[in-house]
């Protein structure tokens, strides 16, 4: 909550490379815990985990993450299916890309506020996918 509220603040105050940074904080933030209730699920029902899900890198940890709900996404529910299919990718990939943008800039304006803005509109629907797959691991995931 710290970041997104930390990349709000900065959005408002026309920190725009300041605010996408924060939003990939906080979006980072929701894919690890995603990412930690899944390997605590696996572990408790003696599953392997899958390697990747454990590396230092958000992009090979969102990758894996999604390779897992993959192999699983037939067994979910419509309301979870259709979302997790049409939008994780899309969700991660472009506030991690803006976040990297500001970041890593190779250009002297990396990111615009319309990006930023971007990331800022779906952030939520990413913590409210990321919330339904951890209620699916919590109650579903044998």
């Amino acid at each position: 909550m710290s970041y997104l509220t930390e990349g709000l603040d900065c959005n408002v105050d026309g920190l725009f490379k300041a605010s996408a940074v924060m939003i990939g904080c906080a979006a980072e933030t929701v894919i690890l815990c995603l990412r930690d209730l899944t390997v605590q699920k696996l572990t408790t029902l003696g599953k392997a985990i899958p390697p990747n899900l454990n590396d230092w890198r958000i992009k090979t940890v969102s990758d894996s993450l999604r390779g897992f709900f993959d192999g699983y996404s037939g067994s979910f529910s419509r309301e979870l299916r259709e979302p997790f299919e049409a939008y994780w990718a899309a969700f991660a990939q472009q506030i991690r890309a803006t976040r990297n943008d500001a970041g890593h800039p190779t250009s002297v304006d990396p990111v615009t506020p319309d990006t930023v803005h971007a990331s800022l509109l779906i952030f939520p629907e990413l913590a409210k996918l990321a919330n339904s797959l951890s209620r699916w691991v919590s109650n579903d995931l044998a």
